[in-house]
């Protein structure tokens, strides 16, 4: 039986299927819907509804299909409520966008 790492037990004790996330890593932020599977061990997260603020490249990515990160790359994580998610999101756009003058 494989043994799940004292950081993947305490994120996934934190976190529910279906509620949204913010994960901190080192390419940028990413917000996603979580897709929490029944087995174990979780050395993936799988998330669903997925968007990348990648800073270093002034843009937003979307993966509307999902994404699935490896627990070893998330560096920090908050749960979200859904207006938070959407705001956060939304912020993220604006800032990104080009500005018009």
């Amino acid at each position: 039986m494989i043994e799940n790492t004292i950081k993947e037990v305490e994120l996934f004790e934190q976190m529910k299927h279906g509620e949204p996330v913010l994960f901190v890593t080192a390419i940028g932020y990413i917000i996603g819907i979580t897709d929490i599977p029944d087995e174990i061990p979780h050395s993936v997260v799988k998330l669903k509804d997925v968007y990348i603020n990648c800073v270093s490249a002034s843009r937003v990515n979307r993966f509307s299909k999902g994404l699935t990160i490896s627990v070893d790359q998330i560096i920090g994580f908050n749960v979200l409520s859904e207006e938070e998610r959407l705001q956060t999101v939304t912020n993220w756009q604006v800032s990104m966008a080009p500005s018009i003058g």
